[in-house]
């Protein structure tokens, strides 16, 4: 605090004293029945008034957090009844949605309850998550629409949630990643397109026009191709094999398949030229960075951010990377297929859910909604590029000074081609293979007749 007190105004100052005694009371650090330092000492530990102090040691009395008596000081509360509810989340959510400064504003809003945030490693989510509700371990869960993919996939897992009763205040697309047998399981936060997020300096460096929704495949290697001899740098990147990336191709085709003479399920011309068209791109090295580092997709915003690329496909979430820098970017819709084909895109949905057999259901209950209420959703509005699940907070404006792309609103605009990885009628650990297969592909292991087979085995498999 002493070495940010000087660059905070007065009302920060007051805030972060309110919060620091919230959280330690809350937290157990002070115990019910000891005394805060004098109002003094909190006017010299804080940098700020003793009338401002008094202020913020009202609000905690308001929250049934310290009591005042006479000519002693600032007692914790004795007779304060705390739950704690255990939150399993994923450690982007910091990011994506401000999840620290949704917990303050939660314990701020209802101080007898104590989310404790429990980080789960973002690969093995989805068996962590199922283990640690099962045994009680967590009351409360995170998933992205394609784990909880995963955990529909095994039937056992989905039992562990609470069914929740529909909010039409959200984007109906956004819940229904969440929709298992007509029943909600999850209550949507925050969602995202895939789109092209590019440098607006670049193109207007290089003379060229910016990207709009009639842009192919083609056009943009084409574009590239120039952007790259213009700028002597690589023009395009996104992780090939990450299952938010190479699944838009799938989509794109739709998952086109036909029969043989024999009856034998085959590729259908259309995805294998998208198949192709998607390794053509990722096998351009003039344009395209050779940058097979697993599916870590910070990797293609680490090289926007240092301007080694023009062009990345990503999502609102990784927008916020952005937010305060000085870069010149603006996003538009992935590119079509061909020339006059449908517009899709692949959509990820961030959504919160409650153990069935939770101890304190209530409290989780709570929490969850809270999640996706006006207050919350404001911060999601206001502090990040992501998009609220909420639709009026979604769609108003903000006067704040984040670095957003000019067509943030563009989204609107897209619903009708927005699909989720459920649509391309394969598993999830059948994507994962065929991220796989992707990679020995594009090594130099396998050819293209061994990934077609592969693809059209996993076909077979999902439709028996």
């Amino acid at each position: 605090m002493s070495g940010q007190s000087g660059r905070l105004s007065f009302q920060e100052k007051l805030e972060y004293m309110v919060s620091t005694l919230r959280s330690e009371i809350i937290n157990g650090t002070r115990k019910p029945g000891t005394y805060l330092p004098a109002e003094s000492a909190l006017a010299k530990q804080f940098r700020i008034s003793n009338k401002s102090v008094r202020k913020g040691l009202d609000e905690l009395v308001a929250e049934g957090l310290i009591v005042k008596i006479d000519r002693v000081g600032s007692m914790v509360s004795k007779d304060r009844q705390v739950v704690t509810v255990n939150f399993g989340c994923n450690p982007s959510l910091t990011d994506d949605i401000q999840m620290t400064e949704l917990l303050e504003a939660f314990h701020r809003k209802h101080p007898g309850i104590r989310v404790r945030a429990i980080p789960l490693d973002f690969f093995e989510h989805v068996s962590s998550a199922g283990e640690m509700l099962s045994s009680g371990l967590l009351d409360v869960v995170s998933f992205s629409n394609s784990q909880f993919q995963e955990l529909v996939e095994n039937d056992e897992r989905l039992s562990l949630l609470e069914p929740l009763e529909p909010d039409e205040g959200i984007y109906p697309i956004a819940s229904e990643a969440f929709r298992c047998d007509g029943r909600l399981y999850a209550r949507a936060v925050s969602f995202s397109p895939v789109v092209l997020c590019y440098n607006k300096a670049h193109f207007r460096e290089a003379g060229l026009p910016e990207p709009d929704s009639y842009w192919t495949w083609d056009d943009l290697v084409e574009t590239a191709q120039k952007l790259t001899a213009h700028g002597g740098r690589h023009s395009v990147y996104f992780v090939p094999a990450s299952l938010n990336r190479y699944s838009l191709f799938l989509l794109q085709s739709g998952m086109e398949t036909s029969r043989d003479a024999e009856g034998r399920v085959r590729i259908g011309p259309k995805l294998a030229y998208s198949l192709r068209k998607f390794s053509d791109i990722v096998n351009d090295h003039d344009i395209f960075p050779k940058y097979f580092s697993g599916t870590n997709e910070d990797d293609s915003v680490s090289l926007f951010m240092q301007e080694k690329v023009s062009m990345i496909l990503t999502t609102y979430f990784s927008l916020n990377a952005f937010k305060s820098l000085p870069l010149e970017y603006d996003i538009s819709p992935v590119p079509l297929l061909r020339r006059g084909g449908e517009q899709k895109t692949l959509l990820l949905s961030i959504g919160v859910g409650v153990n069935r057999l939770a101890k304190e259901k209530e409290a989780a209950l709570t929490f969850a909604d809270f999640l996706a209420s006006q207050e919350a959703q404001l911060v999601i509005r206001e502090k990040t590029t992501s998009i609220p699940a909420r639709k009026l907070v979604a769609e108003q404006g903000t006067t704040d000074a984040l670095n957003r792309p000019a067509r943030y609103l563009m989204y609107r605009e897209l619903f009708p081609s927005f699909m989720y990885h459920k649509d391309l009628g394969l598993s999830i650990p059948s994507l994962k293979s065929i991220s796989n297969r992707l990679k020995e592909y594009w090594s130099g292991i396998s050819d293209e007749r061994d990934l077609h087979m592969r693809l059209e085995e996993l076909i077979i498999e999902s439709n028996s």
